[in-house]
């Protein structure tokens, strides 16, 4: 959300040690005298419990405020101390009918923050924007977080509407597989998600399951990004099922996945029905050969792509399938540019290419490269190259 200058009063990186209410006093007095504020940034600086008490006296008379920019406030601070701090200043937003966006990340409060947020959460509907990035929340975290929204989503049915909100950012809280049944209680139910971006979670497959399914009930997703968590085969599986009912999604990352081959060709697969894609992210995930030539004829239908990052993946740099995919980047009228360096690629090792040699199974390295020859000749006489 974009707001006008004016209308913000801003701390922001000042690094100002506020622990008393005799510390915030002139910051306050500038707060009070500001007319029509739609966003208060106070990142950057340290509150302790007393400012914050004295803090949210103040903020709850701002009637006008949109947007609360507090990440990375309580450095230094005891567990307790933040704790009593989150929950008066969650109070006070609970009372300013305008607010619409909270950014409280980069505060390592865990657990007991997510429990002292979680009345604000529940009740205030009019939330559209949630940003809790690396506040250390874990599985207990987690959870509460994902029930408060859910019970949001309740609430908002009482008053007779449908939930606001439409981001969320909840990326390096270890929320692991624990508290994936939960998101996914919640995401089902709100069906109004936007934008959601959980990377770093420590989320394995089971739980990678669980929140495509509940994100597959919300049609209008734009952004999804659940990079540096672990899908193997069975997580690919569900993401190419859902991609199917994501009908405006411009941005996919999820590098550092472990997809595997056969989930790497699964997703690339699936990725041909996505017409709006914009940005694509499969990098360090274990992609062969063939699931760079199912990505090469899905990318015929993606003609406004504009990033497609494919480095640390298992395949020739210099080979035919890179070279298709180039192909179709050209015949798509989109510069070559568009595929991201592939500076680092991975080799199979000698143990691996005979595990997948006497495998043979018609998804396997080998029989990719008995048919690639000819794929990438019909190929060439399809784009007269």
């Amino acid at each position: 959300m974009a707001i006008p200058k004016e209308r913000i009063y801003s701390l922001e990186g000042k690094g100002l040690k506020l622990t008393t209410a005799e510390d915030i006093a002139p910051y306050l007095a500038e707060l009070r005298e500001f007319e029509n504020l739609e966003e208060v940034q106070l990142n950057g600086n340290t509150i302790g419990a007393e400012a914050a008490k004295v803090l949210a006296d103040v903020l709850r008379t701002k009637k006008t405020l949109k947007v609360a920019t507090l990440h990375d406030i309580f450095t230094g601070r005891l567990k307790d101390e933040v704790k009593e701090s989150v929950i008066a200043i969650c109070d006070a937003l609970g009372e300013l009918p305008e607010l619409v966006e909270v950014n409280m990340s980069d505060n390592a409060f865990g657990p007991l923050g997510a429990e002292a947020m979680s009345p604000f959460l529940t009740k205030h509907t009019r939330l559209e924007v949630l940003k809790l990035n690396n506040n250390g929340l874990g599985i207990q975290g987690g959870q509460t977080i994902a029930r408060a929204l859910l019970e949001n989503q309740a609430e908002s049915e009482k008053q007779g509407k449908a939930p606001s909100l439409h981001t969320l950012v909840c990326g390096r809280n270890r929320l692991e597989n624990g508290s994936a049944p939960e998101f996914a209680k919640a995401f089902a139910a709100l069906k109004t998600l936007k934008e959601v971006r959980m990377p770093q979670n420590g989320i394995r497959p089971e739980g990678i399951v669980e929140l495509i399914g509940g994100l597959a009930h919300n049609a209008g997703l734009n952004v999804l990004d659940l990079q540096d968590n672990t899908f193997t085969h069975v997580g690919s599986k569900a993401l190419a099922e859902a991609l199917i009912k994501w009908e405006v999604l411009e941005i996919l990352n999820v590098g550092d996945c472990l997809l595997g081959a056969v989930g790497g060709r699964l997703v690339a697969e699936a990725l041909k029905d996505r017409h709006t894609l914009k940005n694509v992210n499969l990098q360090y995930n274990e992609i062969e050969n063939d699931g760079v030539v199912a990505l090469s004829e899905s990318l015929r239908n993606l003609k406004i792509i504009e990033s497609l990052e494919l480095n640390g993946n298992r395949f020739d740099a210099e080979g035919d399938a890179v070279e298709m995919i180039k192909a179709v980047l050209t015949e798509n009228d989109l510069d070559e540019d568009v595929l991201g360096s592939l500076s680092d690629m991975e080799e199979l090792t000698d143990d691996e290419e005979d595990e997948e040699s006497e495998a043979e199974q018609p998804t396997s390295a080998a029989k990719a490269d008995e048919q690639l020859s000819d794929l990438v000749n019909e190929m060439k006489k399809q784009l007269s190259i």
